[in-house]
């Protein structure tokens, strides 16, 4: 830690290191390498909580080695049948990876940058040995997170990435906010378990946001795709208050998905009080169908990056 790094601070939720520079603030918890807060110019980007309190609901955590759900833990790979710990019981899968509780290692801390790493130890459901390094960095138009993983065991992972971000704009529910995504599909699902169904075209259906539109009751709990990229190859998205104020996230073309989430929960502090946007490079369901599940061969690297940011209007 170098003497311009706030000190760090021992909390509920492992070690947290504060960022400051640019306008911006935010904490990063050694658990999960969670993005426990982002403020621009004390305007909140996220949804915040307490790091002595436990985490609520995946905010702001890393997903590895897969996003979102492996249907019923089971998986084949290579010729292979595994099957993985079922975190989720009310559905029966596997959900959101098996670093969401990982105590990371704070390698670097400055004032403006954080570095985490940990070493996803093969298991029955996951016989891999793959490093994790996640980088937090406030540049000037918000906090970029570049996170690399590396195959040190000796037989090719099956590996996914993911973030679970939740994003707010000034206001108290998504209801009152304006979605822009540049999405022309979008995954459906079936029952109460989310079963991964057919992929069809967002046209003429409500969770078509691509011209931006207020969020007012739908329910949102999908995994879009067919994203429109910028000339640099980019997506983004956003979400706003009637003033064109709030916050957007924008991601690499590593991740061509993004799972969409308006946060509906019986807690009335958490019911609908951000939008989870989540850049994926694999879809729900990813490890059962093998569809955008990344092949890491040993001693091979992948990589994917996002940024959030604010929304001001011009």
């Amino acid at each position: 830690m170098t003497r311009s790094a706030l000190p760090l601070q021992d909390t509920a939720n492992g070690t947290v290191a504060t960022l400051a520079a640019n306008g911006f603030t935010a904490q990063i918890a050694a658990n999960g390498a969670t993005v426990v807060s982002l403020e621009y110019n004390s305007r909140p980007l996220v949804r915040a909580f307490d790091p002595q309190t436990p985490r609520p609901v995946f905010s702001g955590a890393i997903l590895a080695p897969w996003p979102n759900r492996v249907i019923d833990g089971a998986y084949c790979w290579q010729g292979q049948d595994l099957q993985l710990e079922i975190t989720e019981p009310e559905r029966g899968h596997a959900l959101h990876g098996l670093v969401i509780d990982t105590a990371f290692e704070i390698a670097e801390h400055r004032a403006d940058f954080a570095q985490l790493r940990t070493v996803i130890e093969p298991s029955a459901g996951y016989p891999y040995r793959v490093q994790l390094v996640i980088e937090y960095r406030l540049e000037a138009g918000g906090l970029r997170t570049f996170a690399t993983a590396t195959n040190l065991g000796e037989g090719t992972a099956p590996f996914g990435w993911g973030s679970h971000a939740y994003l707010v704009a000034p206001g108290k529910q998504v209801n009152e906010w304006t979605l822009s995504l540049p999405a022309g599909k979008v995954q459906l699902t079936e029952g109460e378990r989310l079963l991964p169904k057919d992929v069809v075209e967002v046209a003429g259906t409500e969770l078509d946001f691509r011209t931006p539109k207020l969020i007012e009751d739908v329910f949102i709990d999908h995994a879009y795709t067919d994203l429109a990229a910028s000339a640099t190859g980019s997506c983004r998205a956003s979400l706003t208050d009637a003033q064109g104020v709030g916050s957007h996230i924008t991601w690499d073309e590593s991740c061509p998905w993004v799972q969409v989430h308006t946060a509906d929960r019986d807690d009335p502090a958490l019911d609908r009080t951000g939008l989870a946007i989540e850049p994926m490079t694999c879809p729900p369901g990813g490890f059962n169908s093998g569809q955008d599940v990344i092949a890491l061969a040993p001693g091979a690297s992948c990589e994917a990056t996002w940024l959030i940011g604010p929304v001001q209007p011009l």
